[in-house]
């Protein structure tokens, strides 16, 4: 894979601040699973992961004025050439750059011929 894991979620990590859902949603493997609070969301077409994503997005603007997403430490664990754990330590900042959110979500990423995709993620809170 020429992509890095790291400049996957570089990539991803531009787009979800920019809040670029059709970006972010592009990302994304079909269907498509995440772990919120403990209950899975599955979600089997695009439709739903553009939904998920754009109201995920709108949230954390609203509940923390969350403006730039930073990945601070990424640890990934590659599982032979074609699928990835990596779990990602995210700082959000406010527009004067102040810390507003730390937290840690966990990814299963698959290398496919359009690059890196997301097959889920699990928030650890």
């Amino acid at each position: 894979m020429s992509d890095t894991v790291d400049s996957f979620f570089d990539d991803y990590a531009r787009r979800y601040t920019e809040g670029d859902v059709k970006g972010v949603t592009s990302l994304c493997h079909c269907p498509f699973v995440a772990v919120r609070r403990g209950e899975a969301i599955h979600m089997l077409d695009r439709g739903a992961v553009w939904d998920h994503f754009a109201s995920a997005i709108a949230a954390y603007r609203r509940a923390a004025n969350a403006e730039t997403w930073k990945p601070v430490e990424i640890d990934s664990r590659h599982l032979g050439e074609h699928s990835v754990f990596a779990t990602v330590h995210w700082n959000a900042l406010d527009a004067d750059g102040q810390l507003v959110r730390d937290t840690w979500s966990s990814y299963q990423l698959l290398a496919t011929p359009d690059g890196w995709r997301l097959l889920s993620y699990t928030n650890h809170f």
